[in-house]
């Protein structure tokens, strides 16, 4: 019969134990998250009958990102941003939106955000540095003569990354977020969520420290990844994208981002669609064209 001091001494030992394995998992998912896998693809603006340049721009920090320029002779560019696991290749939004442009003679920019695609970088912040990264993008086409009447359309992590970019930069003149993240801390979860029994439990419990261990990692506080603390600086004209099927960014979270933007921006609109996470592309084909075409018509 075990004693009361072997007991505690067991209890102790398996607490450590759980605690320790725990730890592990969250080490691992922390690295998992700053660290995602890289895509890449075959396809170019060629073959979608685009003549374009492939491109590099230096970041502050010294990494180089590789992306596509397609210079259609127009006074009006726009950046495509990808979103997080991404690229420029992507086949479900990228390459559908760069092509809706290019035909409507926009000059189109896509770039591989760092540690993503073909662009240097071992780690991602989730939008954090990316937002410094744009700004490298923006005096790169400064220096083409490209950004007098300039746009930017992003997705999912792209998408904040262009609400932030709008809160930050003058060159920028009006924006699409399709399907941003309102808040990180939020959108992580859910992503988790995604995730099969039981792994998906412990994740759960774990998640307040895989957050802290992502921060560590990447540099980037979850708190500076919230949106709504940039919706009084967003004075651009917005059209925000957001899905009632969207199982990473809950509409009630985009209906509230985009009241507060209202408060201070006559020209922001939303359209809310029934589409699933960077889907109203793929569910909306001609509106979202018209949609967005005449968006960046009348305001770029």
């Amino acid at each position: 019969m075990l004693t009361i001091t072997a007991i505690i001494y067991l209890l102790i030992t398996v607490i450590a134990t759980i605690l320790l394995v725990v730890y592990i998992i969250s080490l691992s998912a922390s690295k998992k998250l700053a660290t995602p896998p890289r895509k890449t693809g075959s396809w170019s603006p060629r073959d979608l009958g685009f003549e374009y340049e492939k491109v590099e721009v230096k970041t502050a920090d010294g990494l180089t990102l590789r992306g596509w320029l397609i210079p259609r002779g127009s006074e009006k560019t726009v950046i495509v941003v990808h979103g997080y696991t991404s690229c420029k290749w992507d086949e479900w939004y990228m390459k559908p939106v760069i092509n809706i442009l290019a035909r409507h003679d926009f000059n189109v920019v896509a770039f591989d955000m760092r540690a993503h695609g073909e662009s240097d970088g071992e780690k991602t912040t989730l939008g954090y540095r990316e937002v410094d990264d744009i700004g490298a993008i923006i005096n790169y086409l400064n220096e083409r003569g490209l950004a007098s009447r300039l746009g930017i359309i992003g997705y999912s992590m792209g998408g904040a990354i262009t609400l932030m970019s709008l809160a930050r930069y003058e060159e920028l003149k009006a924006g699409v977020a399709d399907s941003p993240y309102i808040d990180i801390r939020a959108s992580g979860k859910r992503w988790i969520n995604r995730v099969g029994a039981p792994l998906r439990y412990i994740l759960l419990a774990s998640y307040p420290l895989i957050m802290r261990l992502t921060a560590s990692r990447t540099g980037a506080s979850p708190e500076k990844l919230v949106m709504y603390q940039y919706a009084k600086s967003i004075t651009k004209p917005l059209l925000i994208i957001g899905g009632q099927q969207d199982d990473l960014v809950a509409i009630d979270e985009v209906r509230k981002f985009y009241e507060e933007v209202k408060k201070v921006n006559s020209n922001v609109e939303l359209w809310e669609t029934t589409s699933k996470h960077v889907s109203a592309i793929q569910d909306y084909p001609r509106e979202y064209e018209e949609r967005i075409v005449g968006f960046f018509n009348r305001w770029l």
